[in-house]
């Protein structure tokens, strides 16, 4: 079975400061009721797409409506339902071959990448820590009982990341050693590279990069 890398844009605009204000709101009263009318209202708006609905399993409907309970619902489930319709699907780290995204996780340490680094490229952060930068207190949010939330990397440092593939594709010293040559050719013939770069170019820094990975 293929696992494939979903990729999304999701622009930070007003209307999107706002749907997370109003849901922080909510969940800083334990206004779970809001929360679950707001999470719902989302879910409903999205039944034509297709995209998102494969990519964050929302396609089941009894799992996820059950979530969006009063006495379920998680500030994270409401965030992506509430935000997911502003969405626009980028290409992935599948785009050339599904096994791309596995390429970039396993070659890339062998390039000099931090774990962290190929975290923000490959799966981003948990969408409670998303909502955590937008919120006053210093408040943790705990991740609710639907976890295919998608992970999210700040444009910002979705910037930085591009800056450093863009080198990267460029090559590397012939006097590296045997490894990350080797490294280096297998993630440039198999176009991993530049299905990352053609990932991350779709970024602004006023954008987030949301991805989920499925089978």
């Amino acid at each position: 079975m293929a696992i494939l890398h979903h990729a999304f844009r999701c622009p930070a605009t007003a209307e999107f400061d706002q749907t997370v204000s109003t849901l922080l709101a909510a969940w800083s009263r334990r206004d779970y009721r809001e929360l679950s009318t707001l999470a719902l209202a989302g879910y409903g708006s999205l039944a034509e797409r297709e995209d998102l609905r494969s990519a964050f399993r929302l396609h089941q409907e009894g799992v996820v409506s059950s979530r969006m309970q009063p006495q379920f619902i998680s500030p994270g489930l409401a965030a992506l339902t509430t935000l997911a319709g502003a969405f626009l699907r980028i290409p992935g780290l599948s785009a050339s071959n599904d096994a791309n995204h596995h390429l970039l996780e396993t070659q890339l340490p062998l390039l000099g990448w931090s774990s962290e680094d190929i975290n923000f490229l490959l799966r981003g952060n948990q969408v409670e820590v998303m909502l955590e930068s937008y919120a006053a207190s210093a408040e943790t949010l705990d991740q609710g009982g639907y976890r295919d939330t998608g992970g999210w990397t700040p444009g910002r440092t979705v910037q930085a990341l591009k800056k450093r593939l863009d080198q990267l594709a460029v090559g590397i010293s012939p006097h590296a050693d045997d490894q990350a040559l080797a490294a280096w050719s297998l993630l440039k013939e198999s176009h991993a590279l530049a299905d990352a770069q053609a990932m991350l170019a779709e970024i602004t820094d006023q954008d987030w990069l949301v991805m989920t990975i499925t089978a």
